[in-house]
């Protein structure tokens, strides 16, 4: 089964796949999208992990894309059943969350 979040930023909402990975809250994404290009601009973004409320909370996260650490991640995924990619990592950025 997999962990699911829910995200909004400008008018924009989605759902993601999250895992904790050595310590930490991380999720995959796809470089060239609107919610990364907002987190690199604003350092954070709005989440719920209750999939019904429409209560949001702002939550900081770093984007990064060594692909080493996306690779770890990706596999992490992948092994825990929490995979939303399953093609590989090319295009792909970790999203690193902080509480």
């Amino acid at each position: 089964m997999k962990n699911l979040i829910k995200f909004r930023h400008n008018n924009s909402k989605g759902v993601f796949s999250y895992a904790m990975f050595e310590g930490s809250f991380v999720a995959l994404s796809e470089v060239q999208t609107q919610k990364v290009k907002y987190i690199k601009e604003h350092g954070a973004i709005d989440i719920s992990f209750d999939l019904q409320s429409e209560h949001y909370d702002v939550m900081s996260a770093d984007v990064i894309e060594d692909q080493e650490y996306v690779q770890k991640v990706y596999d992490h995924l992948i092994e825990s059943g929490n995979a939303w990619f399953k093609d590989g990592i090319d295009g792909l950025c970790v999203l690193k969350f902080h509480k």
